[in-house]
């Protein structure tokens, strides 16, 4: 699991090298007021979980298909699907 680190919107502009440093250890919430805004994830992690999230829709698409008479034998599916990672 990774460590979620907070910090004010205003330390990209004055400590940018730190929090960038900080993207290492996990993903880096942007506070505003107080308030987070938003979150930045290093390259590698996006490119994670957005490797998950096509997995996710492939199983659901492949579960629908299943479900509709229409899909691919269980093996078949399961090669598709790591051919994904």
């Amino acid at each position: 699991m990774y460590a979620t680190q907070i910090r004010p919107v205003t330390d990209l502009r004055n400590h940018y090298p730190e929090v960038e440093s900080d993207l290492e250890r996990g993903p880096v919430v942007l506070t505003k007021n107080g308030y987070g805004t938003s979150v930045l994830v290093s390259v590698s992690l996006f490119d994670k979980l957005m490797a998950k999230q096509a997995l996710y829709e492939a199983i659901e698409k492949s579960e629908a298909e299943i479900d509709a008479g229409q899909g691919l034998d269980a093996k078949a599916a399961l090669a598709k699907m790591r051919s994904m990672l």
